[in-house]
């Protein structure tokens, strides 16, 4: 889900894409774990890097208190629950997303999935961390960002000294002499965090870039 956009619609989401849950739910009076609710978070790479709070809201289940969870009201199926010992209702839950995680990472939270039936344990709530593409940065596999970066002819040429984005702010970078259009420079250590290793590296590719027009002195220079 994209930062700025409500969550109200979280569980008509999920329960058109995310419908099936592990486990099955069992029949009055029979004890059973809850359901895991499994469910999809998107996530800007900013977010995943330093990490961040989402507040969600779902559609889950909870113990009927008419009948405590037995599913029978005396000798007969439970009216509120009928019959299931849980009733539906809406939950909010304030998620802490850690600084680290990657497209595909799963938070879970104990706990906060389906209602056990006859006062079993409720299932867990699995969030799966989706990544929205960034205008600048793309995700390598292993973790490690890259960034196409223009520079003109005769920076390559001659080498110089550039001004290189980053996810926490610009670094000088180096382009040495000769340096040619496609080259791939890595700079340490300025990537994104890693959960528990500090941060990835940032590749570099750049990218030669003339001028779109030129003046007669600088047409004579090139000739």
């Amino acid at each position: 889900f994209g930062a700025g956009r409500g969550m109200g619609g979280f569980s008509d989401f999920f329960e058109s894409l995310f419908g099936a849950r592990r486990g099955a739910r069992a029949g009055a009076g029979f004890a059973m774990r809850g359901q895991d609710i499994e469910a999809a978070i998107e996530l800007s790479l900013e977010e995943a890097h330093y990490g961040t709070t989402r507040t969600i809201t779902l559609q889950t289940t909870a113990v009927c208190s008419t009948c405590n969870g037995s599913g029978m009201q005396g000798k007969q199926p439970c009216a509120t629950c009928r019959g299931t010992g849980v009733v539906t209702h809406p939950k909010t839950l304030d998620v802490t997303i850690p600084a680290g995680v990657r497209h595909g990472s799963v938070i879970r939270l104990a706990g906060q999935g389906e209602a056990g039936t006859s006062n079993a344990p409720a299932g867990d709530l699995l969030l799966y961390v989706q990544l929205r593409p960034h205008p600048l940065f793309h995700v390598l596999e292993e973790g490690d960002v890259e960034l196409e970066l223009p520079v003109a002819p005769w920076e390559a040429a001659l080498g110089a000294k550039v001004r290189v984005p980053t996810i926490e702010g610009a670094v000088d970078m180096t382009v040495s002499a000769g340096a040619q259009g496609g080259q791939r420079l890595r700079l340490r250590g300025q990537g994104i965090q890693r959960r528990g290793s500090g941060r990835s590296d940032q590749y570099v590719r750049l990218k030669l870039v003339n001028p779109p027009t030129l003046t007669e002195s600088e047409r004579a220079l090139f000739e």
